[in-house]
């Protein structure tokens, strides 16, 4: 039934495509933007792009939601070049919040008048696809393009059938930072810790406690940028809550249950209070328990090295791969990324795909990982370039190695909202564990039951 529908889907998407085209090669009077935001926010002056021969210059936007003082730049630049590579599209970067942007966009194909290009995650590229809201990038994509991406990045943004539906612009991994002076005071080598056993090992012999006060904890495994899912994906080598091939409720297994215990151990050695505090700041944004010294080894993405640039310039650090439960099950770790996409509707796709392409192509890949130190998803760039070839970055490559992103399907989208709650539960000592993996599976096969017709 699933693949019949989206096979509609599918058929529908491509229909529209090959009839709308272009539409007209006249300039918008009317944007996007105008209608979702009041005004656009255009940041590029439309000189970058002269029309050639009194030609009509197609007017397209772009939506992302990069608006710091680091990345806007970045991104106005990208567009600006693109303008000035030809003359037949001329690009507008518009800046719109995180928490409206996506909403907007829906609004916005729902009205008919979505914008052309817009920045969107790449785990939710399948679930928009069977929703109807991404034009396929399949009728223009070529072997060249498609091959200079990881298949596991391209496999993401596509359905079942093999459907493109967006290209990646940047992936992420985790890793566990280690404070390189804590490691030597303690006598560490940071290559010795290969299992979960290792982990916490090297955490007991650089926790400092002054009394009942800790002075330095070694290492929380659920605190920095790192829950029980990320546990859980490493245990099961890649595997989350559910089973995606047969939406299978998995939350509550033998191998979780055995996670959970294993985080329950930490927390409870360093104390619910404790844990609830340095949590509870983290999450608030009010202290950095890393940079500060405070803990000498915790788990966070590989965008943490341009935070820690300027909380913590003359921190010296490492990075591991999150160690195997036991030797030989792996050092999996769930990732993410964004990807850019052609909203359904959008009036010109052959154009926004040309944009899409050349923002995720080779030069651009190489320019936004060496200013926003950022990785790309491409597999075609240069190891030895000062981005990769830094101690760090290489080894948040090789966790990157092993990464999978959780593509969420359509069935099973918004699932955490019921999930995560209980499994906080479990990490708050208000439940215990096992119970609350027992609740998360009962809720998690009711959502299921409720939103794929099983």
């Amino acid at each position: 039934m699933r693949k019949r529908l989206l096979a509609v889907l599918l058929t529908a998407a491509m229909a529209v495509t090959t009839l709308v085209g272009c539409g007209s090669s006249e300039k918008n009077t009317k944007s996007a933007a105008s209608a979702a935001n009041g005004e656009a926010n255009s940041s590029v002056s439309e000189e970058a792009a002269p029309a050639e021969d009194n030609a009509e210059v197609v007017e397209l936007e772009f939506w992302g939601w990069w608006s710091s003082e680091t990345r806007k730049p970045h991104m106005l630049t990208m567009v600006d070049n693109f303008n000035k590579s030809q003359s037949k599209y001329h690009v507008t970067y518009v800046d719109i919040p995180w928490g409206d942007i996506f909403t907007k966009n829906i609004a916005q194909i729902a009205a008919g008048n979505p914008c052309d290009i817009i920045a969107n995650d790449l785990s939710g590229v399948q679930f928009r696809a069977a929703e109807g809201q991404v034009e396929s990038v399949s009728p223009y994509l070529t072997d060249d393009v498609k091959g200079g991406f990881y298949d596991q990045y391209i496999e993401a943004c596509s359905d079942e059938n093999g459907e493109v539906y967006a290209l990646p612009y940047n992936v992420d991994t985790r890793g566990i930072f280690y404070n390189k002076a804590h490691f030597e005071e303690a006598g560490i080598n940071p290559e010795d810790i290969k299992t979960w056993s290792d982990l916490v090992d090297a955490a007991r012999k650089l926790d400092v406690k002054n009394g009942d006060t800790w002075d330095r904890i070694g290492f929380l495994p659920v605190i920095g940028n790192g829950g029980v899912d990320t546990w859980v994906f490493n245990m099961n080598k890649g595997r989350g809550w559910y089973d995606p091939e047969t939406l299978e409720a998995t939350v509550n297994t033998d191998a979780n249950k055995e996670t959970f215990k294993w985080i329950r151990d930490q927390i409870d050695y360093y104390g619910q209070s404790t844990y609830n505090e340095i949590n509870a700041a983290v999450a608030n944004g009010m202290t950095d328990p890393f940079a500060s010294g405070k803990v000498s080894m915790w788990v966070h993405t590989s965008a943490y090295p341009a935070a820690l640039a300027n909380t913590a310039p003359d921190l010296e650090y490492g990075v591991i791969s999150l160690p195997e439960f036991k030797e030989g099950n792996g050092h999996m770790v769930n990732g993410d990324g964004f990807v850019l996409e052609i909203p359904k509707g959008a009036k010109c796709p052959e154009g926004s795909y040309e944009f899409i392409k050349y923002i995720t192509g080779k030069e651009n890949q190489e320019y936004m990982q060496q200013n926003l130190k950022d990785f790309s998803a491409r597999n075609d760039l240069d190891p030895n370039s000062e981005f990769l070839s830094n101690p760090v970055t290489k080894a948040l490559a090789k966790c990157l190695e092993e990464t999978a992103t959780n593509v969420t399907v359509k069935e099973i989208q918004g699932y955490t909202s019921v999930v995560n709650p209980l499994i906080e539960e479990g990490t708050l000592g208000l439940t215990p564990t096992d119970k609350a993996l027992d609740n998360a599976q009962k809720a998690l096969e009711d959502f299921i039951a409720n939103n794929s017709g099983k």
